[in-house]
């Protein structure tokens, strides 16, 4: 898979000088490449991928998936990329607070290869939150419900794996196995990485760094 951006810059930046990597430059991210996108807060991480995704346009340049427009790319097609070919964390998550654990990872359209829903609990009993499978999400602390929600990323296929601050309320050892859980799936899909975080996170090996 293969993104392609050409002077790319939110709105609301269009009329500033800015010193970054990403905006207003020409950026290709494409295959197994695992990069970092290293920002403060206000720089514009989450609008990035939220514009990478379609799901917002207040933007000028233009960004390109496997060598065709976004904006030329049609909804269905679209909608078919992110089922097989992208999965998110979302800063927000976007869990269902009413269903449980489990219900949220059901709820996915497709497992990835070989993955049944019985390797999420297994998965669960690594980062230490299996007994929360049949729990509302609503009672879990927020940095159990990252663990969910990189669990339930985890479980889908895809050709590239989108974090927004994925262990932002994890600490050292939960984001450590977080990691491991996450190179392994990266490595079975052959799947690249963008890793969008405050703070320059060195767990992960080899890793492009951008500043935005």
């Amino acid at each position: 898979m293969h993104f392609k951006f050409e002077q790319l810059c939110p709105h609301v930046f269009q009329h500033q000088k800015l010193k970054s990597a990403i905006w207003n430059q020409i950026v290709e991210i494409k295959d197994e490449d695992k990069v970092l996108i290293h920002a403060i807060s206000g720089t514009g991480k989450t609008s990035f991928i939220h514009y990478l995704l379609g799901l917002r346009q207040d933007y000028t340049g233009t960004i390109f998936i496997d060598h065709k427009r976004l904006s030329e790319i049609q909804v269905e097609e679209f909608t078919q990329i992110r089922k097989h070919k992208i999965s998110t964390v979302f800063q927000d998550l976007q869990l269902f607070e009413n269903l449980s654990v489990k219900e949220n990872i059901e709820l996915l359209p497709e497992l990835a290869k070989g993955y049944q829903i019985e390797d999420a609990k297994m998965m669960l009993d690594i980062l230490d939150i299996s007994d929360k499978w049949e729990q509302p999400v609503k009672t879990l602390s927020f940095g159990q419900k990252q663990r969910v929600a990189i669990i339930r990323a985890l479980m889908k296929p895809f050709e590239f794996l989108i974090c927004d601050e994925p262990f932002s309320h994890l600490d050292e050892q939960n984001t450590i196995k977080c990691t491991k859980l996450i190179e392994k799936r990266l490595e079975e899909e052959n799947a690249g990485l963008i890793l969008l975080a405050l703070q320059e996170e060195c767990t992960f090996k080899e890793l492009k760094i951008f500043e935005l």
